[in-house]
């Protein structure tokens, strides 16, 4: 009996992308309110074989980063790991056949197969000669940062798996082959801009949207996480940014790679969060997604597989797999890479582990405070044939009722005292189904995962409120804030060059900015508090509903206008191109703004977000430099700069 449950779940997890009705409740889109009750991530048991092989082959030089690809192939009841390795040694790349390195280091795609997912096997493949020997478990080479998958969706039968890597940012490739063994010749992937790549690529087939998807790194300074999809697995097209690092997190802590599956109605990912202010260690954490696009962090900063204790196999970086979890014997297992050395240099090794979860275990509701049960109230389903996924300490129960939409109650179902996963509901009266129903989960000293079996009504997720827009929230007192340079620069700085004069100025001092090349010239100022008046809160600091930003500046040659930027700190930007042109004459540039608006609303009023823009709230709340530049069509070499002003306004 065992076995037939185990199989059963088997198949249910396997078919997890095939589940609309479930949803785990880390969704927004699924909880209305909550009383006592927080999300806490899921629970990862580490394998006691762990990790689950060395790197003991002569060609294993540095496993690096590991990048595991995972697939269980159903078919032949056995799990296929393709796993990066790098030779960073001189005399180890000599001994390739026809030695050759991308980025100084020569690269190899290996194999490894396993039953059991914990005892691996490395087979003498005979494909790649390695120091004159072709006993070996490499596949392919010269293809760094590989994501492999098999792909039941195509019909023809040699692209049955599918290869994405890169030779550096903007050089991404594909290749095909017909059992993951033998591959077909790199061929450059088409649609990719010149800072995509140089992380974990992984792609997949989305039922869902009918289209492939690949999701790897752009890099603008930082470490961000891009989306591409195609038909073809050749001509891709960008939908650009779809998650970055918190403003608070700045450029200390990136979004390194991003693999990403299906599970339920979602989209989930394995994010890994490189510290590169601290330490430079990776963390593992968990987001989610309802389109592939949006994503949300279930808990920034927290780790959903921790790493180990000072000195374990997995106490410096966390790399997890590419692929979904596979379910055996009851439990979900992840994959993953484990380092003992941080992310730094080429010659180090991630060696294979394993972590297994309960299914649909990846964040549940709890009581916030044990010594009282919690209530979770689900937004309105259309509900079928309701199941739930749960745990339940000894002692504990889950309460369940059905409401309508005035909370009026139409049935509740027999308490729940044990763990379950996906049990059905037993009503009382029988009268859900077929209805559209909010669900009152009461917990006591238990914990709930998922419901599947419904239908949302509210199939977007609700916008993150704008706390700028709040009801009664404090309006501080208007000030305004000038930068003069009389005496000095103030902290200004010039990209490339900046030079106070005394006077001369719109009103006495002021600086010249200049910039050799065709580049234009910038003019800074400083990022924090302590150095710039205008650092910081501007619904605090400059105070008011809104702000508008003045400045003088005039140039030695006609044409241009004045651009004014305001940045989150030092790290992005939106930019108001303002009507004053540059010439021989001070002319006063002017932008104006509501702190109030959402993004849409900035928009509408001409305001700009880069690529890697925080929202306007985020940005309003913690300016850090204010950019003075002339825009692309003056390509000015120089301009003059005064009496930078911001006032507060009432309205």
């Amino acid at each position: 009996m065992n076995a037939i449950r185990a199989l059963a779940l088997l198949v249910l997890v396997s078919n997890a992308a095939a589940q609309p009705q479930k949803h785990l409740l880390l969704d927004s889109r699924v909880i209305e309110r909550v009383e006592n009750a927080k999300l806490v991530l899921g629970t990862p048991e580490k394998h006691a074989a762990n990790p689950l092989f060395q790197a003991d082959r002569p060609w294993e030089n540095s496993m690096n980063n590991l990048y595991p690809n995972v697939v269980w192939d159903e078919q032949e009841q056995v799990f296929k790991l393709w796993y990066k390795c790098v030779l960073a040694d001189k005399e180890v790349i000599a001994q390739m056949d026809r030695p050759s390195t991308v980025h100084d280091v020569g690269w190899y795609l290996l194999y490894a197969t396993s039953k059991d997912g914990v005892k691996w096997d490395k087979p003498a493949l005979g494909l790649h000669q390695f120091a004159s020997s072709t006993a070996n478990n490499i596949v392919a080479r010269d293809c760094p940062n590989v994501g492999v998958f098999k792909d039941l969706h195509d019909a023809d039968a040699s692209r049955r798996y599918k290869m994405v890597s890169d030779v550096g940012l903007g050089k991404p490739q594909v290749r095909f082959s017909a059992d993951g063994i033998h591959w077909g010749e790199a061929i450059n992937a088409k649609g990719f801009g010149a800072q995509n790549g140089d992380t974990h690529n992984n792609a997949f087939w989305d039922k869902r949207s009918g289209k492939y998807l690949w999701f790897t790194k752009l890099y603008l300074g930082e470490r961000l996480v891009a989306r591409f999809e195609s038909d073809d697995f050749i001509h891709w097209k960008n939908n650009g940014l779809v998650l970055r690092s918190g403003i608070d997190e700045g450029r200390a802590s990136q979004t390194y790679c991003m693999p990403v599956f299906r599970y339920g109605s979602l989209y989930l990912s394995y994010v890994m969060m490189y510290h590169v202010g601290k330490g430079r260690t990776v963390d593992c954490e968990l987001a989610w997604s309802h389109d592939g696009l949006k994503w949300q962090r279930v808990a920034p900063g927290t780790p959903f597989i921790p790493r180990g204790a000072k000195g374990a196999y997995d106490s410096e970086c966390i790399y997890a797999m590419s692929g979904p979890p596979i379910l055996r014997d009851g439990k979900l297992m992840i994959f993953y890479g484990g380092d003992d050395f941080p992310h730094t240099g080429w010659k180090r090794h991630c060696l294979p582990c394993l972590a297994t979860l309960r299914p649909d275990g990846f964040a549940a509701y709890e009581p916030e405070d044990m010594s009282k049960p919690a209530t979770v109230i689900t937004t309105a389903f259309r509900a079928a044939t309701v199941s739930i996924t749960a745990d339940v300490s000894t002692g504990g129960s889950i309460q369940i009722k059905a409401l309508d939409d005035q909370n009026a109650l139409l049935d509740e179902a027999e308490a729940i005292t044990g763990d379950v996963t996906d049990a059905e509901l037993k009503w009382k009266h029988g009268a859900v189904t077929g209805k559209n129903v909010h669900l009152e989960i009461q917990l006591n000293h238990a914990r709930v995962y998922a419901l599947n079996g419904v239908d949302l009504i509210q199939q977007e997720p609700k916008q993150p409120g704008n706390p700028l827009k709040a009801a009664g929230r404090t309006i501080h007192p208007v000030t305004s804030k000038t930068i003069s340079f009389d005496a000095n620069a103030q902290g200004w700085k010039g990209v490339d060059q900046i030079e106070h004069r005394a006077d001369g100025g719109a009103k006495g001092g002021y600086i010249h900015v200049s910039r050799s090349g065709r580049a234009l010239p910038i003019a800074l100022s400083p990022v924090t508090a302590v150095e710039s008046p205008l650092a910081g809160d501007w619904t605090q600091i400059i105070g008011g509903k809104g702000a508008e930003i003045t400045c003088q500046a005039r140039s030695a040659k006609a044409g241009g206008r004045v651009m004014i930027e305001l940045f989150a700190r030092d790290i992005a930007q939106w930019q108001f191109e303002t009507s004053a042109t540059f010439g021989s004459n001070w002319a006063q540039a002017k932008a104006a703004l509501r702190y109030d608006w959402s993004d849409e609303e900035a928009l509408a009023a001409g305001w700009k977000r880069s690529t890697n823009g925080f929202s306007w709230p985020d940005t309003i709340q913690h300016i850090g430099k204010v950019v003075i530049a002339p825009s692309a069509a003056g390509a000015q070499e120089s301009f003059d700069l005064d009496e930078v002003t911001v006032s507060g306004s009432g309205g």
